[in-house]
């Protein structure tokens, strides 16, 4: 593997890309089995059937960035730019990427660690994020009180620092990271140091939290908790339902963690998890304490999620804080299983002819929808603006039968719901394809900012290269990539982006 210079030109390897692409297209053999030993897809592939495909330069890219062993062009590009910047941006760069990075930016740092240890050597605060105990000890062994001194550029307590380190989701940092936390520990920081976020200044996070909410990372977050860690911390518990595995919150449940007031139920219903949902509702979770059932139907969760809410108490002729009963937010969601079910419990409501049009687009019936249009022509002029924004919801939810009847009766396109969303931002997030094809046929404009100020290509980016998205979101992101080159987004629009490995390819090859 080639090893990049201190200072990479990053012109002087789009050359290099160039010339192997040209010396591949002369039918070169030296090029055309650099070709086969660097491309996953050419490996099984001859010299000969290698000189007949029509090699491009996104190609030669790839197998340059894989000689000096990068998975991508953008990762290379990426490595090339911190190389090139001051000390100062590199040591802050990387400790966003070991703090905060997704995988591809948490492989960059330990990376660019292994190649530049000069870069953190002797510092005793990013010792604690990258679990070098020896260095560790040497400072504590000097100022035993440093153990619960908030420093380094974060200004984060030694402790926050370990456990806030998404290095330890890498390979060999697991264990150096929980052996700082105990040597830590021992010296006295406190289990319960907190830190601010510059951004969010009113919400302290504790040592807890990172390694509960933020690594999810079970071994870490046990050994706080036996350490004496309040796991009441206001975040962690909430957090920690984000994670694929439900270990840290049973943990946390366990160790007494309090249900009550933490939004939890809330934050579990984002995502398909019923046996977790089923768990924090038996420890002491109030199916009563908010409209749960509304937010269960909000975010498209199953019947099984809305009997386990009813099972534990939760009131089927509740009122959310809009005012809007279970029974109308139902009609209105297209959820004609709960109807059925709250039908069952002597739950029914009259519908105001608005609201009539809005269930039966919901629940895909454009026969009924029609007839109440013609009786009411400019019915869109009495929507209110919660009642338009059932569209983008219902594209966040993937009811694409439902979506498809709104279109047609003439659903304004760019309604905006949520982080002020489009119906066609709230599909390429989720990566559905599908969804996202039907929006941009009907009309939905690619253009339209968020409440991010960015686009769908910004959408695009940041979800195609997000680890958090949990399923059962499809994230076929290159299928949305596809959907919306095909329906007239111009390449250069994603210039200035960054993507997925296999987006940015795809985009790659378009240029």
């Amino acid at each position: 593997m080639k090893t990049l210079p201190s200072s990479p030109d990053l012109a002087h390897l789009k050359k290099q890309a160039k010339a192997l692409l040209r010396a591949a297209r002369n039918g070169e053999s030296a090029a055309l089995q650099h070709f086969a030993a660097q491309l996953p897809i050419a490996r099984d592939l001859t010299a000969t059937e290698l000189a007949g495909w029509e090699l491009k330069l996104h190609d030669a890219q790839s197998v340059i960035a894989r000689d000096y062993g990068f998975r991508s062009w953008a990762e290379l590009k990426r490595a090339v730019a911190w190389l090139r910047s001051t000390q100062a941006e590199k040591r802050e760069t990387w400790l966003r990427w070991a703090l905060e990075g997704n995988a591809r930016e948490r492989r960059l740092a330990v990376r660019s660690l292994a190649e530049q240890p000069a870069l953190l050597a002797g510092d005793a605060w990013f010792a604690c994020v990258i679990g070098n105990e020896s260095l560790l000890r040497d400072r504590l062994a000097r100022d035993p009180s440093w153990a619960s001194q908030p420093s380094g550029p974060r200004s984060m307590a030694p402790l926050v620092a370990v456990t806030h380190s998404r290095l330890i989701l890498e390979e060999g940092f697991e264990t150096p990271l929980l052996a700082c936390a105990r040597l830590l520990l021992t010296a006295g920081a406190d289990v319960n140091a907190t830190w601010t976020d510059p951004n969010y200044p009113e919400w302290p996070l504790s040592a807890l939290y990172g390694a509960a909410g933020v690594t999810h990372h079970a071994g870490m977050t046990r050994l706080l908790l036996e350490a004496g860690a309040n796991p009441d911390d206001n975040e962690s518990l909430y957090h920690s339902v984000e994670a694929r595995a439900p270990d840290c919150t049973l943990l946390l449940l366990e160790a007494g963690a309090r249900v009550r007031g933490t939004n939890t139920i809330g934050r579990v219903l984002d995502y398909d998890k019923p046996d977790l949902l089923r768990q924090i509702l038996a420890h002491d979770g109030d199916a009563r304490e908010r409209p749960w059932l509304h937010h269960a139907i909000l975010r498209g969760r199953s019947l099984g999620h809305i009997r386990l809410l009813l099972e534990a108490g939760a009131d089927p002729r509740a009122v959310n804080e809009e005012g809007i009963s279970l029974y109308r937010w139902a009609q209105l969601h297209g959820r004609s299983d709960v109807v059925e079910i709250l039908g069952g419990l002597g739950v029914k409501e009259d519908l105001s002819e608005e609201e009539a049009f809005i269930a039966a687009c919901t629940r895909g019936d454009a026969v009924a929808a029609e007839r109440i249009r013609e009786g009411m022509p400019d019915i869109f002029s009495h929507l209110n603006t919660r009642q338009l924004q059932t569209l983008p919801q219902l594209a966040a939810t993937g009811a694409l039968e439902a979506v498809r009847t709104m279109l047609a009766m003439g659903w304004p396109r760019e309604v905006r719901t949520g982080w002020d969303a489009t119906a066609l931002n709230l599909a390429v997030f989720q990566g559905d394809a599908a969804m996202a094809r039907l929006l941009l046929e009907e009309g939905a404009d690619w253009r339209t900012k968020h409440g991010y100020g960015d686009n769908v290509i910004g959408t695009l980016s940041w979800a195609s290269q997000a680890d958090e998205i949990e399923d059962p979101a499809p994230r076929d992101y290159i299928a949305c990539a596809q959907a919306l080159i095909e329906h007239g987004v111009p390449v250069s629009a994603t210039e200035g982006y960054s993507f997925s490995d296999e987006v940015g390819a795809y985009f790659a090859t378009l240029a």
